[in-house]
């Protein structure tokens, strides 16, 4: 294990998330902080200086204070380049042009998103007001290809491939179209579907229901079948909730459902899929948990929505420990401008905490609805988020819902992209779970 020795005048809390972070975590490094001088000039280790200080060292990166301020406030963002990348917090006279930590930092722990923002229409920080979308980085995990960079600057071995993580993960929003349902809600959407000359969709669930015909959202087996062939580790994220407007899956007490649980928890990792009336109601989101039952640890936000600091401090009381919802649901691309696993940073606390954040770069749904892309444009952005991400030994993370994949005619080839994609990702063996 290679041995970092960082030169800085201060020391604090973010200063040591960000060094640990990138250089542990990333590239495999031991990384030590010293303010004695003459300690850090004689060390025969690998020596980054981080002050404004001129002193003997391997690299050196200026300092523009964040990382040792206690509060949260408004930055001036300047874009440059650093080579064919993009940076910020620009400063000359020195081997990196930029306060690549500060950067780093300002990027990982969303700082940004503590600053007042105006909400979408889904009550979330929206992807234009970003550093990352304004700067045209949103497609790039860009402070994992700052590590690389340095790596190469340093002479550290950095194997990508053999780090690289491929995760298909899957959001159960609403399990099925017509099973499960009931005979009111059944009989009232049947006539709905009448009422609207949709004789296709009264057929279709006349054949579910009464002919046993499988239902047009009901992927799982299919899924299976793709998963043993690949030998993928997938996690489902079910959403548990009582109902309401945007939470329209089944009842957790509903056969149907139960069945559903328990069949995909037999042969795959389970999370949680917070509903939108969980958000901020500890006891609503306890409940929806306990219907998944067990321990659960694993959890990704309904609609991609949260705040921070408080959803993420409310799904650590709740006994959450990984995070899967780090994306926007309104464009695909890298909230965090990372793609490796990192612990959440409560900024407003000034801490690391324990909640492991796994950021996700595609969902088919942002895809399609959102950028307005064909199956094939999505296929190519998919491969795009593969090959950026395998570079810089990441892991990838997608999002696909049940009901794109299943039996509906509007989602076929769309399905067929995503099959494809499967059949033709190298590294199969090399997932996590």
């Amino acid at each position: 294990m290679k041995e970092i020795l960082v030169y800085s005048n201060k020391t604090g809390p973010r200063l040591e998330y960000i060094l640990n972070q990138i250089f542990q975590n990333h590239l495999g490094c031991k990384v030590e902080i010293t303010q004695d001088e003459l300690y850090f000039v004689s060390s025969q280790k690998i020596r980054i200086n981080y002050s404004n200080k001129k002193l003997e060292s391997d690299l050196h990166i200026p300092c523009n204070g964040l990382l040792f301020e206690q509060d949260i406030s408004e930055k001036e963002i300047n874009f440059l380049m650093w080579g064919e990348l993009p940076a910020f917090f620009g400063m000359p006279h020195a081997d990196i042009p930029f306060d690549l930590l500060a950067s780093a930092f300002y990027l990982i722990s969303r700082y940004e998103e503590y600053l007042p923002f105006e909400p979408d229409v889904f009550e979330r920080f929206p992807h234009h007001q970003s550093c990352a979308y304004q700067g045209s980085f949103l497609h790039l995990p860009l402070v994992d290809l700052w590590m690389v960079q340095i790596a190469g600057m340093l002479n550290i071995e950095f194997h990508a491939a053999s780090q690289y993580h491929f995760l298909p993960t899957y959001d159960i929003d609403i399990a099925y179209s017509y099973l499960g349902k009931g005979i009111r809600r059944n009989i009232g959407g049947f006539i709905r579907d009448l009422m609207k000359g949709k004789w296709k969709q009264c057929r279709q669930r006349l054949a579910v229901l009464w002919a046993g015909q499988k239902d047009p959202y009901d992927a799982y087996d299919s899924l299976d079948e793709m998963h043993e062939v690949y030998q993928l580790k997938p996690i489902y994220f079910l959403l548990l909730s009582q109902g309401g407007p945007l939470d329209k899956n089944l009842h957790p007490a509903t056969g149907a459902m139960k069945k559903l649980i328990i069949k995909l928890k037999t042969k795959y990792t389970c999370g949680i899929h917070p509903s939108w009336q969980s958000h901020s109601h500890d006891d609503i989101l306890r409940s929806e948990i306990r219907h998944l039952g067990g321990k659960v640890i694993h959890s990704r936000q309904h609609y991609i929505r949260f705040n921070l600091p408080d959803t993420y401090r409310q799904l650590l009381l709740s006994g959450i420990r990984m995070e899967y919802s780090m994306g926007y649901g309104s464009i695909n691309g890298f909230r965090a401008s990372t793609s490796l696993p990192f612990h959440w940073f409560d900024l407003k606390n000034n801490a690391s905490t324990e909640l492991m954040v796994h950021p996700f770069c595609f969902m088919e749904c942002n895809a399609r609805f959102e950028q307005r892309q064909d199956p094939l444009s999505s296929l190519a952005e998919m491969r795009h988020y593969q090959n950026v991400v395998q570079s810089v030994g990441g892991q990838y993370i997608m999002i696909w819902h049940n009901f794109a994949l299943g039996s509906e005619q509007e989602w076929l080839e769309w399905k067929n992209i995503y099959f494809q994609f499967i059949s033709e990702h190298p590294l199969k063996n090399n997932q996590t779970g």
